[in-house]
């Protein structure tokens, strides 16, 4: 059952009332329900009544625009340092432009299609899947009525390229990638629609054109692909995410593993006919992410985000893998790419128990020799290397877990104000919102904090991408139905005061001149106190901690809830009467209120009922409620109200009186 709002009693329950026109007041009735109607409102709606200040929803027209109609497939394209994104849906693809501090605009392309053959098929419309910069404009590429084709999109002209198997899948629902690199493409795309369904990760564009082995995965659905220079030209790796049917078919086996691959750039193909076409340097290995702690584990791969180093150094470059298992319960595991390179460098390949041959599968050859097919053979019969890749840090866990069901990731490396370097994550949930949470420390003491939820959208619906800007500090997001732009300093969304907006521990906000404020708008240096276990203590005053007394007056017997917005993440919430705790709620309490449920209301339960948030040393009273007998005080206080009210009614027609009096 969904509670009401406190100061409601429970629907299945007699109602909570005030007194109605009924009561003895003397006052003519059409006052009195004036009275009583003020009265009912004021408690429905308390002046001073709960508010979640850690939720965020932008504002419609200016941080987030609705398509018009229905997109059931779109896709997203931003570049770093532009206020516009790019989306494409069904044979048109829009121009948002988000200008800061105005509405935003729209315009819109029609990409034609040529449905030719397809029109007793599903999907015969043209599903743009693919936009990517290229020299000479925007590369536009659909799906085409089932005939995959690419166009060039110049100062709003629209040139058709033609049919191009490998840029755009048949069906818009297929699972795809597409890679660049300079000259070069790589796609897993299928370019043949009833021959060639093994997935296969292919150079479609380049020196020469290769493709995996059918035997080397099973069944793949790809998650991210990457090219990593690496300190010799010749070494470049691509590596690519995804995961598979698990080989093992033991019925306690999970159904799915998550996998690394990887594949020397300069692959050139092998010596031989039957590896001549194909990648000869590819190796697999295994991703793990799992607490034996706690004996969970995440199989199931669902996105990935690479953070590279600031420094420039690519083993340190940090790899975020968001995981869930069979219950949708979700996990984020850092790993880190030297280690993932170690793995393929050393490791011993899975079920090969003799020597390997010389060069080792997997090794990248300088001077574009070519593999040698002794070296093919053993790494195409045996691909999977026996270790596995584990997350960073001595206790190899993850980050942490979640019963949240999480989707998507992406990374924001940031300095705070005194020059501290934060990693904050937003990811995205089964429900259509985005999750802020903060990672601050070394991995194997890391503080992690979910400080605050954003609900990017006007209706609820599921995020289809996500796309990061650095330089301009914003996130965007498309749904089925809308595009939005969400700013990554939230500072306005923390109530509390000074306390509210340090306790939050956001590193993009600090306190100054009695706001909560961006570290980057503010003129002068802000107070920030982030790591510490208790950062209120840095506040410059003491903040009152005594809630605004609210009323209600409730009749014996009756069933009632008391509501305790929980707008600390890390703090745990208490409802006490009488000196004893009715109720308590632990941080990561699934609900975003602490609910006190009254099922019979007896006369012991009457009085005061105090909501208190404790984090540490700091104790704040959020609510205080009086539950008060229906025929006692509420009664009397509403005749007060009413004797008031004719009493200044009554002095201000005295004047007039005696004035009509002295006319006369």
């Amino acid at each position: 059952m969904t509670p009401p709002p406190p100061g409601r009693a429970a629907p299945s329950a007699p109602r909570a009332r005030v007194p109605g026109p009924q009561a003895r007041s003397g006052l003519p009735l059409r006052l009195l329900l004036l009275l009583w109607a003020a009265a009912a409102s004021a408690q429905g709606h308390p002046k001073n009544g709960p508010r979640v200040s850690a939720v965020w929803k932008g504002r419609v027209g200016q941080d987030r625009v609705d398509f018009g109609q229905a997109e059931p497939h779109t896709v997203l394209f931003h570049e770093p340092g532009s206020s516009s994104v790019w989306v494409g849906g069904r044979s048109k693809v829009y121009l948002f432009s988000f200008p800061e501090g105005k509405n935003a605009s729209v315009s819109m392309v029609n990409i034609g299609s040529t449905k030719g053959s397809c029109l007793d098929k599903r999907d015969c419309e043209n599903y743009i899947t693919l936009l990517e910069r290229r020299s000479e404009g925007l590369l536009v590429c659909g799906t085409n009525a089932r005939r995959p084709s690419c166009w060039n999109l110049v100062n709003g002209t629209v040139v058709p390229l033609g049919e191009m198997r490998g840029y755009a899948p048949f069906s818009p629902d297929e699972n795809s990638l597409v890679l660049f690199e300079g000259n070069e493409v790589y796609s897993t795309i299928r370019k043949q629609e009833y021959n060639g369904k093994i997935p296969r990760f292919r150079r479609i564009r380049g020196e020469s054109e290769l493709y995996t082995s059918d035997t080397v995965m099973q069944n793949p659905q790809f998650i991210k692909a990457t090219i990593v220079h690496q300190d010799q030209a010749y070494d470049d790796k691509i590596y690519y995410f995804f995961r598979e049917d698990n080989p093992d078919k033991n019925p306690e086996a999970p159904l799915n593993v998550s996998r690394v691959a990887q594949l020397c750039r300069g692959d050139q193909g092998g010596e031989s006919s039957l590896s001549v076409s194909k990648w000869n340097t590819f190796l697999k290995a295994m991703l793990v992410c799992s607490d034996a702690a706690t004996n969970k584990n995440f199989n199931r791969l669902q996105d990935v985000f690479l953070l590279p180093d600031p420094n420039g150094q690519w083993r340190d470059t940090r790899v975020y893998g968001v995981f869930t298992n069979p219950w949708n319960y979700s996990a984020v595991c850092v790993y880190s790419l030297g280690d993932i390179d170690r793995v393929f460098r050393t490791s011993s390949l899975k079920g090969y128990h003799t020597s390997l041959p010389n060069p080792r599968p997997g090794k990248c050859l300088p001077n574009r020799q070519p593999i040698p097919t002794e070296t093919f053979q053993v790494s195409d019969s045996h691909p999977e290397v026996t270790q596995r890749v584990e997350p960073m840090g001595p206790l190899k866990t993850p980050l942490f877990h979640s019963k949240y069901h999480y989707q998507k990731v992406v990374v924001h490396r940031m300095q705070a104000g005194q020059g501290e370097t934060f990693h904050v994550l937003y990811l995205t949930t089964d429900r259509g919102t985005i999750h802020k949470v903060v990672e601050s420390g070394e991995q194997d003491r890391s503080l992690v904090f979910n400080i605050v939820e954003i609900q990017p959208f006007r209706r609820a619906a599921a995020i289809q991408a996500m796309s990061l800007d650095a330089d301009r500090r914003k996130l965007y997001v498309i749904s089925h139905w809308e595009v939005s732009q969400v700013p990554l300093d939230l500072c306005e969304v923390y109530g509390g005061g000074c306390h509210g907006c340090l306790m939050s521990r956001d590193p993009y906000c600090g306190w100054d001149q009695g706001h909560c404020v961006s570290i980057y708008s503010s003129q002068r240096s802000v107070l920030q106190s982030i790591n510490p276990a208790e950062p209120h203590k840095d506040c410059p005053n003491p903040e009152p901690d005594k809630a605004p007394l609210q009323k209600v007056s409730l009749a014996r017997n009756s069933r009632y809830y008391l509501s305790c917005p929980m707008e600390s993440r890390h703090a745990t919430y208490s409802w006490r009467h009488k000196e004893k705790v009715e109720q308590s709620c632990e941080p990561g309490h699934q609900s975003p209120n602490c609910i006190l449920f009254i099922e019979n209301l007896t006369d012991g339960q009457y009085g005061h009922y105090l909501c208190e948030a404790q984090e540490g040393s700091y104790l704040r009273e959020a609510q205080h409620w009086q539950l008060l007998p229906e025929n006692g005080a509420m009664a009397e206080h509403l005749m007060g109200q009413a004797c008031a009210l004719a009493s200044s009614l009554w002095l201000g027609v005295l004047p007039m009186l005696t004035l009509g009096l002295l006319v006369h």
